[in-house]
């Protein structure tokens, strides 16, 4: 009994001392986190405090080539602050306006030379430069208990998040977002990827939900007819479209459905797979057969990956006039293995069509453009969008090099029209 009773005793001894350690390490932590937070708070202050007087450095010249060393800052600086804040526990609305601002700051300033107007430059920059100092102080006095280490990291999170916050956090996120559009409004192609993004050019007739499912039963009818539920998206959402939802046999999932034109966005169905495995070739085929039945009629084949229970297939879209692939425009399958069928398909970014313009392509010379010991694998025409979201006609190149006895592979990228690189990356 005694040796029962010492036991008991241990082992509630064991555990108090274990709790004891495990909130002291969690206090410890806490501290630790705080610490590191109360110190990235620290340098975003000082980085904006950096980044005010690079703007206003780079108001001193009346050409470019002048501001080009403060312009490289204010492109560094944002960055650095971004990355700073987009760690930090702070109100989600705030940080996203913030973010934005940034990054549009820090991309106006490194395009600067492609303003053919200074006098718009300093007038953006002017006004970027008072708002960045109206942030600066807010931001010191909405983050001054955490830096002073008044609050706990407990004590900052409750704060954040309760409905007394302590700081009008909403205020400076609504601010900022007002800031960004005042200062950098939407270019008209920013503007054009915003509506292609929320489908709002969609021209096409809107269809009843009883069309939408006459369009399901057509392209899947092994799997339509035991449906579920239909049921219009939500109030808010980015475009309307049906959801339909069914179960057939062993199969159960889903197909978006959109409500101008009866477009598949999407497409998902979860089932056992069976152990056998089709050839590539006979699965690549069934594939585009769907394809070309469910009138998906001016896509080509770009690439495929796999697992060990179906192959992922990526679908580009033809543009006609120069036969160029518009990469903005794809199809995303997922096939089954053993059987072929699809269970997965993403056309979203398909229904969203880029307006491609016709493009001037000059003469290239590719060996004095490349260096000698570069070889031209493949060359193709395509559409790709550039760093302004502008769509261009390129030329899009799949080069080799040797790299110290090791062949690299790259594609690289090169306006028809401009010669610009508008990408390199490597290929794995």
């Amino acid at each position: 009994m005694k040796k029962m009773i010492f036991i008991l005793m241990y082992t509630v001894a064991t555990l108090a001392i274990f709790s004891i350690g495990k909130a002291a390490e969690s206090e410890q932590l806490s501290i630790a986190l705080g610490g590191q937070y109360a110190n990235q708070m620290t340098d975003a202050s000082e980085k904006l405090e950096e980044l005010d007087t690079a703007v206003k450095k780079t108001l001193l010249f009346n050409e470019s080539d002048g501001s080009e060393k403060a312009r490289e800052d204010i492109w560094r600086l944002s960055s650095d602050i971004k990355n700073s804040v987009s760690s930090l526990p702070l109100d989600q609305s705030f940080s996203t306006s913030w973010l934005n601002y940034l990054g549009r700051l820090g991309n106006y300033a490194k395009e600067a030379d492609r303003v053919a107007d200074n006098e718009e430059y300093h007038k953006v920059m002017a006004q970027a430069s008072k708002n960045l100092r109206d942030l600066a102080d807010q931001w010191e006095v909405a983050t001054v208990g955490m830096v002073s280490g008044r609050l706990s990291m407990d004590d900052w999170k409750n704060r954040l998040y309760s409905a007394d916050k302590g700081h009008d956090w909403a205020g400076m996120g609504t601010a900022v977002k007002q800031y960004t559009e005042s200062d950098f409004p939407l270019t008209a192609s920013e503007s054009d990827s915003m509506k292609k993004k929320e489908l709002r050019d969609l021209a096409d007739a809107k269809v009843t939900s009883d069309e939408a499912v006459d369009r399901f039963k057509k392209l899947f009818p092994s799997v339509s007819n035991d449906i579920i539920s239909v049921e219009s998206s939500k109030p808010g959402s980015p475009y309307p479209f049906y959801q339909i939802r069914f179960a057939e046999n062993q199969s159960i999932g889903y197909i978006d459905i959109t409500e101008k034109g009866g477009h598949v966005l999407s497409f998902l169905s979860e089932r056992p797979f069976g152990k056998e495995s089709l050839p590539f070739e006979d699965i690549r085929k069934k594939t585009e057969k769907f394809l070309q039945d469910a009138g998906y009629t001016d896509l080509v084949y770009e690439e495929s990956r796999e697992n060990s229970t179906a192959w992922h297939f990526v679908y580009v879209r033809v543009e006609p006039t120069y036969k160029a692939k518009v990469f903005s425009d794809t199809i995303h399958l997922k096939v089954a293995k053993d059987d072929g069928g699809i269970v997965g398909l993403d056309a979203s970014e398909y229904i969203r069509k880029e307006k491609t313009e016709p493009q001037a392509i000059t003469k290239k010379d590719w060996k004095t453009f490349f260096h000698s010991n570069v070889t031209i694998a493949k060359e193709e025409l395509a559409y790709v969008e550039n760093d302004r979201l502008e769509q261009r006609l390129v030329h899009y190149l799949t080069v080799t090099i040797d790299e110290n006895g090791v062949i690299g592979t790259y594609a690289v990228i090169v306006d028809t029209e401009t010669s610009e690189v508008i990408k390199t990356e490597r290929l794995e």
